[in-house]
């Protein structure tokens, strides 16, 4: 969607010196109304306030107790409220669900947006499931546990990450029959399991263990709409969307882990797309989510069937045609959202517009010509977003489809340092592997040799991971 051009640049609003805690953490601009300023009374948030510092004068000074000094002394180089971890148990649960709705949900999300499945859903649930609350202290905790400058604390929060890791599996293990049926609790399943896919991400895993946590929730998914007439419920229809963006990306997996014949078996309903849906901004996946549905379908019409080739290379036009000419409504029309993340949004969709292609280009021997183009297009799209715009939460597939792709020096140079910028500001350990992995892909060419193809690296490596 338009020319492409200069990469657009612009300036975030500098991180609020006099606002509450809360904005300053989420880096949103405070009005610094007290006791709630707008931004924590709109988000329904608890609007926390740096205590008050005492002015001492110097008669004063030489008199006060040691003791006072420190109380009045500056504060400490970090202003992170997330500094004070709790001692006890309860404290600690209740400050790592705050880091969850204040500092762990923008961080992954594209936009700020009121259907997010992260608010909307799973914290009433936390509520009501013990699955669904451990789920979020898991989380919480591994990615505090990476973003603290302690490395003692940052060792505390990994085993207890790890803790309510292994609650999250008892309570699925205790929840899921052995035979056929939903589990119990199925929703709630759902949710668990697709969390800790999000875990495994952050966590870096490089097992198949995620993708064998996939097909768990398409089965559930597949049984739970067969029993349902007429549209999905609300709950349904977010954890199909939440479940839509990871399958992208085990789609990807799958041809490197060989386990395409298992998803084909499970397709079914899941993978039926209609291009007449209502424009809303997902937290993962923007205004890409009927782009991320096609990116499923690929690993299943590419399946190459001696017996029908014609069939195959049917689907292969077709699917390809929707990729091509898939249009979305403007985000700039969607109330509340501000003009330069609504320009986000469409070059994140361009960029998995041609990610796609490069995906499905990678299956056909005589349309491999084609994926360079496309892969510098997507860099062109990437570039359109600044550093550290909330989309680039969600740019780790199409730069890692496009950086494997690249030709150009200039573009390759461009991918790596994206990469170095959105680990440094993340810390997700997925984001290192993928940087691993594309350092692998162009060692040969820097000997003059051809570059290697990430799928035989992965393979030699014995690697499967997620690139949410």
């Amino acid at each position: 969607m338009g020319d492409v051009g200069r990469p657009r640049q612009r300036k975030f609003a500098p991180r609020s010196r006099q606002g509450c805690l809360t904005c300053r953490a989420r880096r949103k601009r405070c009005d610094g109304q007290r006791p709630d300023c707008q931004n924590c009374t709109r988000l329904n948030m608890s609007c926390e306030w740096e205590a008050q510092r005492k002015i001492v004068t110097n008669t004063q000074a030489a008199t006060v107790s040691t003791a006072l000094e420190m109380a009045v002394s500056p504060p400490t180089v970090s202003l992170d409220p997330w500094d004070a971890l709790p001692a006890n148990e309860l404290a600690e649960r209740k400050h790592l669900l705050r880091y969850y709705v204040e500092a762990f949900i923008p961080s992954v999300s594209v936009a700020d947006t009121p259907h997010s499945f992260y608010t909307s859903l799973y914290i009433p649930w936390a509520f009501e499931c013990d699955g669904v609350l451990n789920a979020i202290m898991a989380l919480s905790s591994a990615q505090l546990a990476r973003r603290t400058e302690s490395s003692d604390r940052a060792d505390h929060l990994k085993v207890v990450s790890s803790k309510y890791q292994r609650k999250c599996y008892a309570f699925l293990a205790d929840r899921v029959p052995q035979g056929s049926g939903p589990p119990r609790d199925a929703f709630q399943v759902i949710g668990i399991v697709l969390l800790l896919v999000g875990l495994e991400a952050l966590n870096g895993e490089k097992s198949t263990r995620w993708l064998s946590q996939m097909k768990c929730v398409r089965d559930i998914l597949n049984m739970l709409s067969a029993q349902i007439n007429g549209p999905d419920p609300w709950e349904i229809d977010s954890l199909r969307r939440h479940f839509t963006y990871h399958n992208a990306m085990a789609a990807l997996m799958a041809r490197v882990s060989n386990r395409q014949s298992e998803n084909f078996a499970a397709n079914n309903m899941l993978d039926v797309t209609t291009s007449a849906e209502t424009l809303t901004v997902d937290p993962l996946m923007g205004i890409a989510y009927y782009i991320c549905r096609l990116i499923s379908r690929i690993q299943y019409v590419t399946s190459t069937n001696p017996a029908f080739p014609h069939i195959t290379e049917a689907a292969f036009t077709i699917l390809e045609n929707e990729i091509q000419q898939w249009t979305y409504g403007s985000p700039m029309n969607i109330p509340g959202l501000d003009l330069p993340v609504a320009l986000d949004l469409i070059a994140l969709a361009e960029t998995y517009r041609n990610a796609a292609l490069i995906q499905l280009y990678r299956t056909s021997t005589s349309h491999k010509f084609l994926i360079p183009a496309c892969a510098s297009r997507a860099m062109q799209f990437i570039t359109r977003i600044p550093s550290g715009s909330p989309a680039e939460s969600s740019m780790l597939f199409p730069i890692f489809m496009a950086g494997a792709e690249l030709e150009n020096e200039l573009e390759i140079s461009q991918c790596f340092k994206r990469l170095k910028e959105i680990q440094a500001r993340n810390r997700y350990d997925n984001v290192g592997m993928v940087q691993k992995v594309l350092e692998e892909v162009w060692r040969p060419a820097l000997n003059g040799q051809k570059k290697r193809d990430w799928e035989e690296v992965l393979r030699e490596w014995g690697w499967s991971f997620t690139l949410g």
